[in-house]
């Protein structure tokens, strides 16, 4: 009887499995570094303050989260007309679609949020961001040093006391601001162009009780390398108006496209008729 009661019992025990169920492996934990970007860039008449960059990232990769604000100093709302890029190693990665790039007021600023996904090969302490196109000028903001170097593309400005004088035409030149974008028209030139903008007084010294018709034609600049080039034809870059006799009119302006880095001696010259009269200037990059 005892031999009959072991048995029963072992019958009614189940059977080990032949795929017993994994015992399941612990996610990753990702590490989250802070990368204190604090650079500010031009681009497209706007700028662009980046602030933390914070990575949270296992071995299979994860987001790049990158703090900025966006400050439009034009006339009208504008939002960022370009790319932004995140690198490293050449690897390029464009923002997903968490990123938040609002619009701004005319005159105002606003919190924006670019998010990358990177893979585990990505190394954001080698990354840097690209804001533009490749055939525009870029600005470069890296995450940590020797990751590269950062390019602002911030203007470049002085004030100049040059005057000169071509027939009844007397100009006093007193300032000049050298840019890679056209803010009135929130467009980034292209690469190896710049804008320089001159600012001038203008007085029509003759008798004439009509004045003298001041236009793009009483201007032009001879470049470094004694090329000469008239201001930019787009209705926003000359100042257009009549000088009445006698009369000074300030803060007049003409802006010409020069080449790349912009630094070097120029001339403004200014012209009545058949007079000219070069005001010679120098701009130097800090």
């Amino acid at each position: 009887m005892a031999g009959l009661s072991i048995g029963g019992c072992l019958a009614d025990a189940p059977l080990p499995s032949r795929n017993p169920t994994p015992t399941p492996e612990p996610e990753p934990t990702a590490a989250v570094t802070a990368y204190e970007l604090d650079r500010t860039v031009w681009y497209g008449g706007l700028t662009l303050a980046f602030g933390t960059a914070t990575a949270s990232l296992d071995a299979k990769g994860g987001p790049i989260v990158v703090d900025l604000t966006v400050t439009n100093g034009g006339s009208e709302e504008a939002t960022l007309d370009g790319p932004v890029i995140l690198s490293s190693g050449g690897a390029g990665v464009e923002p997903s679609r968490d990123s938040v790039i609002p619009a701004v007021p005319a005159g105002a600023d606003a919190a924006a949020t670019l998010t990358f996904v990177v893979d585990g090969a990505f190394d954001p302490a080698a990354a840097e961001i690209r804001v533009g196109r490749p055939t525009e000028n870029q600005a470069v903001v890296p995450f940590a040093p020797g990751a590269g170097e950062a390019v602002t593309l911030a203007p470049v400005t002085a004030e100049l006391a040059v005057e000169g004088q071509a027939g009844h035409l007397l100009v006093q030149l007193t300032g000049y601001e050298l840019r890679a974008d056209l803010p009135d028209w929130h467009r980034e030139l292209p690469r190896g162009v710049l804008a320089l903008t001159l600012v001038y007084g203008a007085t029509f010294r003759g008798d004439f009780a009509g004045g003298l018709a001041f236009t793009a034609d009483n201007v032009s600049l001879l470049l470094p390398d004694g090329t000469a080039v008239e201001p930019r034809r787009d209705g926003h870059s000359q100042s257009v108006l009549v000088l009445g006799p006698r009369v000074r009119e300030d803060a007049l302006h003409s802006r010409f496209e020069v080449p790349s880095p912009g630094s070097g001696a120029y001339a403004l010259v200014v012209r009545d008729g058949a007079a000219t009269k070069p005001l010679p200037f120098t701009v130097e990059l800090p």
